[in-house]
């Protein structure tokens, strides 16, 4: 625990070089202002003011995660081809966990942000529910940054923003009647797909029985996503041993 505490402290020095914070801070802050703004004088009714928030923070939030994951590891690749990674730390593991729990962390952050300034001036809302919403869009969150850890380290910074804006397309596909029936199996639906269950429950339309079923099948799937992703991520991240310059 030692080691990981000190290499997560680490990590967030290095932050402090790159644009990552301020990108955590000013977006969502810039996100909410714009969207309150607009419904300062919208005609829009509340529920989908809400639902049109969160669903610009889910759609969005995969394109960030390729960004900023592209981001760290490019920055790793830059001080020495990941090498600080493998002979400062002992344990490969203890690298791979640090950079996925700061990505976390900042995550959480920022959905923190983008939730709670919207909900200072939006008071339609309770607190509790508010937070539901947040807590439903980081765990949809948690697998694909996962994935793109993975394909950060193996493939690049570009397919990953490649990915991400892939997986941002695919998010907002899932929210449309395409996704109903498939948007269980699909990562990057997950986040959307619990936030509007969330929301249909707050204004008691959530009422089939099969709709409950359908929620407890994606929960049980993104479990499994996340615990099967670390699995194979931190196995494949053990034998890793740095990207050639033809990968």
């Amino acid at each position: 625990m030692l080691m990981l505490w000190r290499s997560i402290k680490a990590d967030f020095i290095k932050l402090k070089r790159t644009s990552i914070i301020y990108i955590h801070i000013l977006i969502p802050i810039i996100g909410a202002y714009l969207f309150l703004t607009y419904y300062s004088i919208s005609s829009w009714s509340t529920e989908t003011k809400l639902a049109a928030y969160y669903h610009a923070m889910a759609i969005i939030f995969p394109l960030l995660i390729g960004i900023i994951t592209g981001i760290i590891t490019d920055q790793e690749e830059g001080a020495g081809g990941f090498q600080n990674m493998f002979t400062i730390l002992k344990g490969k593991a203890t690298s791979y966990f640090s950079k996925l729990f700061v990505l976390l962390l900042l995550s959480v952050f920022s959905i923190i942000m983008a939730i709670f300034t919207f909900a200072l001036v939006f008071k339609n809302y309770s607190l509790e529910f508010y937070t539901s919403l947040g807590i439903a869009l980081f765990l949809g969150n948690i697998p694909l940054y996962i994935l793109h850890l993975f394909i950060s380290f193996r493939f690049g910074k570009g397919a990953s923003i490649g990915l991400g804006l892939a997986g941002a397309l695919i998010s907002a596909l899932m929210e449309t009647g395409l996704g109903d029936g498939i948007w269980q199996f699909i990562p990057w639906a997950w986040g959307i797909r619990f936030g509007d269950f969330l929301m249909l429950k707050e204004l008691n339309q959530l009422t089939f029985p099969y709709i409950f079923e359908l929620i407890r099948k994606g929960v049980f799937l993104l479990i499994s996503g996340i615990f099967i992703g670390l699995v194979l991520s931190i196995s494949w991240f053990n034998r890793w041993e740095g990207r050639k310059s033809y990968d």
